[in-house]
């Protein structure tokens, strides 16, 4: 069971990163100060503690293929995916202490953006993310952030793959997050900045040796196995 456990969450992750690089993930990441919280059981380091006024971001990277959504709609001024869905990650970062849960499948989420105020004339710009999933654990994640505005126009294509990054001034955004069951935090926030695909890749590149690296090292191995055949047939 466990290895089967394992094997899942490899393909989800697998299939993130696949998706992040073809263009059908996005990463919102929002920032702020906790308005208010609470932390039961220690998930972001200390138990039974008041998060409000701690610093915060929370990363949700989703996949936007309309094939893999319940519904997928869309025209000249919103693109939305919505319902049940595949896999995700939500990293959740509360005052230096960070948590990646990895999900294997959306039990809700959406993901929508608006651009009414630039192709309309009027109306209101909007960004959502929102996605709910149970973690190996049983847990139940919930996390939710949202942008909008009825005057300034911030979201400049309906392309999920664009960049975004605003400090929030003149919009309404808010964060949320909650876990429940064997670990349960919540918190939310008012007044975030936010980034879309600064970094749309969800498990980072693996570090290799520079190729020069590699080959100074194997010289080395090779000088020193010629020593010692020298001392070898010196000693003869």
């Amino acid at each position: 069971m466990k290895k089967k456990m394992k094997m899942k969450k490899l393909f989800a992750a697998l299939a993130l990163s696949s998706c992040a690089l073809d263009a059908s993930a996005w990463m919102v990441t929002f920032s702020g100060t906790i308005d208010y919280g609470f932390d039961n059981t220690g998930v972001f380091g200390t138990a039974n503690q008041n998060l409000a006024g701690l610093s915060f971001t929370q990363s949700i990277t989703a996949i936007t293929d309309p094939a893999q959504w319940t519904l997928s709609s869309g025209n000249a001024f919103f693109q939305e995916v919505s319902g049940f869905g595949p896999a995700f990650t939500n990293t959740v970062t509360v005052n230096g202490h960070s948590v990646m849960f990895d999900i294997d499948a959306t039990s809700y989420g959406r993901q929508t953006l608006f651009d009414q105020l630039s192709t309309q004339g009027g109306g209101q710009d909007l960004l959502w993310t929102e996605q709910r999933g149970l973690d190996a654990n049983g847990d139940v994640i919930w996390g939710q952030q949202y942008a909008f505005s009825n005057t300034q126009p911030f979201v400049p294509t309906l392309d999920f793959n664009q960049t975004i990054d605003h400090s929030g001034d003149g919009l309404t955004s808010y964060a949320h997050f909650t876990i429940t069951g064997e670990r349960n935090a919540h918190f939310y926030s008012y007044n975030n900045s936010f980034v879309i695909n600064d970094k749309p890749v969800v498990n980072p590149p693996v570090e290799v040796p520079e190729p020069p690296l590699i080959s100074l090292f194997m010289a080395a191995l090779g000088l020193a196995g010629l020593v010692r055949l020298r001392k070898t047939h010196q000693a003869d």
